[in-house]
């Protein structure tokens, strides 16, 4: 081989080399060390790509209810939590609405529930704040009022 050749095939293992030892120094940094804006974005989705709820309502909630045109009334919603799924029943001195099986879904600290299964249906809308949630709801026809619940 000539010269010229060796040089050139020299040059290219050191450079080759260098090329490896700075690619060992830099993705052995990065792999110890992850940035917390990483681990924090992983853990707002599900597998599945959806938001997923900072607020954790399963179990009980003792609440009060204020119709829009007088009165008041107690309720309990016991509620199953999947990610931002809810599921569960509720108790209330409602003849129509006691038992019924209800769903919804938690977003951040916004939560919308309703009956799906009763002889009439009921929609609730509100915010949670720890082991406090309150807001407004529905029963069509005319029917609406306030509601408020805290964590049994």
């Amino acid at each position: 081989m000539r010269r010229s050749a060796w040089v050139r095939i020299g040059g290219a293992v050191i450079g080759c080399g260098l090329l490896l030892a700075a690619c060992s120094s830099s993705s052995s940094s990065s792999a110890a060390s992850t940035p917390p804006e990483a681990t924090s974005a992983a853990s707002s989705f599900s597998s599945t790509g959806s938001p997923v709820s900072s607020s954790t309502v399963d179990g009980k909630w003792n609440g009060s209810y204020q119709p829009s045109g007088g009165g008041s009334g107690d309720f309990s919603v016991t509620f199953t939590q999947t990610g931002s799924s809810l599921d569960g029943t509720l108790s209330i001195a409602v003849q129509c609405l006691d038992g019924a099986k209800v769903t919804g879904k938690v977003n951040g600290d916004s939560i919308d529930f309703g009956s799906v299964q009763g002889q009439c249906t009921v929609d609730y809308k509100g915010t949670i704040k720890g082991d406090q949630m309150s807001g407004t709801y529905d029963l069509g026809q005319g029917t609406a009022g306030t509601w408020k619940a805290s964590k049994a």
